[in-house]
């Protein structure tokens, strides 16, 4: 059950990293977001089972440790879709350095 805590909060580092640095490469900024969407789905799993399997053993400390990871991503999928509807390169965050150091 560590590693299920773990990858929740494993995706911090990389945010704050990018939030530094406020420009994001587009190849860095597409695979971050697929990284939470693969995490959301993951959610949409485990309500589908819970729904069509009878027998579906339900563990509420994975609900939560997936629920705390997709919160994470929701700022960064704000920033991501402004960049996308404005066709413009992800701008995450507005404090850091838009140097690269």
């Amino acid at each position: 059950e560590f590693s299920i805590c773990l990858e929740a909060v494993a995706i911090i580092p990389q945010l704050s990293l990018l939030k530094k640095y406020r420009v994001v490469e587009n190849l860095t900024g597409n695979y971050v977001f697929l990284l939470g969407i693969y995490r959301f789905l993951y959610i949409i799993n485990w309500v589908y089972r819970s729904q069509t399997e009878p027998f579906y053993k339900h563990n509420y400390y994975v609900y939560a440790c997936g629920v705390v990871q997709v919160s994470l991503y929701i700022e960064f999928f704000y920033y991501w879709f402004i960049s996308k509807i404005r066709r413009r390169p992800l701008s995450y965050g507005d404090e850091g350095d838009i140097e690269y150091v």
